[in-house]
């Protein structure tokens, strides 16, 4: 915070203006519109896979420019990485750290423990990816060394007022740009529909696509973009480090006119910040992106989503309808010049194809420009395709992109970076740890640890003779399973399992319940959030903590980071594909290793509920049956079809495996299934499920 400017009370200083900078066109902008930093990604392992970024090379060049004209650059390092990934991701990160940019953004957990170890100069900065969202995930953070947190944009502002006024560690917070449905680190519907991670930088978003429900089709997750700027007066009042603006995907102009009305925002006194916030919101409403709101910063659990209409991001010029091959007219609802980029979006939800506007006619003659009205006829596609129509978006300026592109700051920046040759430093095998060969399956040997809704169905699961029962902590549970305390041997057998979200009174109450268990004599909690740890260490140091599949254990180290926190066992991430699981087969875990073997997870984890969803199914385009449920205080989207990793009955385990997770929670005849699942694992053949990414791979 050093280097944050005074403001105007004299007390907190200024927060920084947080620039995205997907490329150098846009990262010009950014520093000619008054930011104060900007974040940028390398070609990989940045949570941004289809932004232009930048090579190491370019990112020289970038960090030099930059320090020249006073902007700090923060090197977004946050993808989850696979463990055949590990030694790539350490010579990239090494690389970069010789160029000394100001932080590293980072979700992933082992790779936080590389840059601590190998490049302690560069600060970190903890990924919203890692979905901190209360002060037991900031006093984790705080206890890996990380300078900064990047907050959960699902946040209120009196929350984020509370975690920034008693946080450990420097608080960067979202202000503006793109919100996505499910809570900030925990979805996994991309992943399952075609193995393109969100935690990786793939997502597909499918919460933009049209769902059916009830005889309805609409964009029931389809989140408006979120506008920080009325804000700002509270926000300055609070140590909050850094404003960061969403958008790494978004073109130079969108940068440049977000960035100059947070500059003004911020730089406006009291007495004329009103003003200054109606002419800024006007003009934002110009420029390519989806409808703005409030976000959860209102206080309202979320802004409304865009049920109907316009949730394409773009600035939306009208619906163009054919005018021969290749040709498409209409009547523009916004001005437009040749080189704009645009995109063709067929209906509600779907993307579009996208296009750069080459050539333009107005009454017959050939032109460079059009105002707003008038009818104009473009070339978009080649002779040889069909016919095109569809609701028109501009999504970036071309004009605008080339003048950038042409400026003496990016001339600096493509100088520096001309002749530049990255140090790629050879990998020690210590920073890896031993490798050893996996061990072999055991044909008979299936511990399986069953995942119940409660323990109603107790008496029968156990017959079953599963390793361990996981209960979801519940006062309700925990209350019925006391009742039948006569008939179980011993409270070792089971684990709780804390829910996604902990937010507010709900982390108390939980709190409380677990202490009540700990006085019954249980020492097994699963946690499925690293604040989780920091909140049930404080009961008692001696408990013993599983770590379930959502945090996103993809290679050993994370694991082991996991470990060195204090948790007996880790599941491997449910994203794993079969090179990963076979990678991490042939690690040595400090812990206990379990498998996610069968049930239906969540695929969305929101804090919100679409109001307009009725009771049945939820059908997406291509007939994918999903339902809804909840898990806490969060509301999830599952799927009909069920996940069998059958795959790994027979596959070699990593040392330390301890058993495979059955999650039966929200079966319909949870018995059942189980009778079923048991039949297919003894008989070795039968699949009563997907196998999610374990064949396809996982991008």
């Amino acid at each position: 915070m050093s280097n944050a400017r005074r403001g105007s009370n004299g007390t907190n200083p200024l927060p920084e203006i947080l620039a995205p900078a997907g490329g150098p066109a846009s990262w010009a902008a950014a520093v000619k519109a008054g930011a104060d930093a900007v974040y940028v990604g390398l070609e990989r392992f940045s949570a941004r896979t289809y932004a232009e970024n930048f090579t190491l090379p370019e990112l020289k060049g970038v960090i030099d420019e930059s320090r020249r004209l006073g902007v700090r650059v923060y090197l977004a390092f946050n993808s989850q990485i696979k463990d055949g990934e590990l030694a790539e991701a350490f010579k990239m990160l090494c690389a970069a750290a010789d160029m000394e940019p100001d932080g590293f953004i980072i979700q992933d957990l082992g790779l936080a423990a590389l840059a601590r170890q190998h490049c302690p100069s560069i600060p970190r900065h903890a990924s919203t990816l890692t979905a901190v969202h209360n002060l037991d995930g900031l006093a984790v953070l705080d206890s890996l060394e990380f300078s900064r947190a990047v907050l959960s944009r699902e946040l209120t502002l009196p929350e984020i007022a509370h975690l920034s006024q008693k946080s450990p560690l420097d608080v960067e917070i979202f202000i503006h740009g793109a919100l996505c449905f499910s809570f900030s680190g925990l979805c996994l519907m991309s992943s399952f529909l075609g193995g393109r991670s969100a935690l990786r930088g793939g997502c597909t978003q499918p919460c933009r696509r049209m769902y059916q429900n009830a005889g309805r089709q609409k964009t029931f997750f389809s989140p408006s973009d979120f506008m920080g700027l009325p804000f700002i007066p509270q926000l300055k009042k609070l140590p909050i480090t850094s404003l960061k603006i969403e958008g790494r995907m978004k073109g130079p102009d969108y940068v440049g006119a977000v960035v100059r009305a947070y500059r003004l925002a911020l730089d406006a006194d009291e007495e004329h910040f009103d003003e200054v916030c109606r002419q800024m919101v006007e003009e934002l409403q110009a420029i390519p992106g989806r409808t703005n709101g409030p976000g959860y910063m209102a206080g309202t659990p979320m802004a409304p989503a865009l049920w109907d209409g316009h949730n394409a991001s773009g600035l939306k010029l009208g619906q163009a309808s054919p005018a021969g091959a290749g040709l498409v007219s209409l009547t523009l609802a916004a001005p437009m010049r040749l080189l704009d980029r645009v995109r063709l979006a067929a209906g509600p939800g779907e993307e579009g194809q996208a296009y750069k506007i080459r050539q333009m006619w107005l009454d017959g003659a050939t032109v460079e420009a059009a105002e707003a009205g008038a009818v104009v006829t473009l070339a978009l596609g080649g002779e040889d395709g069909p016919p095109l129509s569809g609701q028109l978006y501009k999504i970036g300026s071309g004009s605008l992109e080339k003048e950038l592109l042409a400026s003496m700051e990016v001339k600096r920046l493509k100088a520096a970076a001309k002749d530049f040759k990255p140090d790629f430093r050879n990998v020690p095998a210590k920073v890896f740890g031993p490798r050893g060969s996996a061990a072999p399956a055991a044909a008979k040997n299936h511990p399986l640890w069953l995942w119940l809704d409660g323990p109603n169905n107790l008496q029968d699961m156990l017959k079953f003779r599963p390793r361990k029962i996981i209960l979801p902590l519940t006062t309700e549970n925990a209350k019925e399973l006391h009742r039948q305390r006569k008939m179980l041997s011993s409270f070792s057998d089971f684990v709780w399992s804390l829910p996604p979200l902990l937010l507010g009174r709900s982390q108390e109450k939980i709190r409380k319940e677990a202490g009540k268990l700990l006085e019954m004599g249980h020492r097994d909690f699963m946690v499925s959030n690293i604040g989780q740890i920091a909140l049930l260490s404080r009961l008692n140091s001696s408990l013993k903590l599983w770590g379930d599949h959502r945090l996103g254990v993809l290679n050993h180290l994370a694991g082991e980071s996991l470990h060195d926190l204090g948790l007996a066992g880790v599941t491997l991430s449910l994203e794993c594909d079969q090179d990963t699981y076979q990678k991490l087969a042939q690690s040595s875990f400090s812990g206990g290793v379990l498998m996610y073997l069968y049930g239906r997870p969540a695929l969305f984890t929101a804090r919100y509920r679409p109001p307009s969803l009725k009771r049945g199914p939820i059908i997406s385009q291509r007939g994918e049956k999903y339902w809804t449920a909840e898990d806490g205080e969060a509301f999830i989207l599952q799927s009909e079809h069920r996940v069998f990793m059958g795959s790994l009955l027979r596959a070699s385990k990593p040392k330390g495996f301890v058993g495979f997770i059955v999650d039966l929670r929200r079966e319909p005849n949870p018995l059942e299934a189980a009778r079923r699942l048991r039949k297919a694992i003894d008989q070795g053949r039968g699949s009563p499920g997907l196998a999610f990414n374990y064949k396809r791979g996982l991008k």
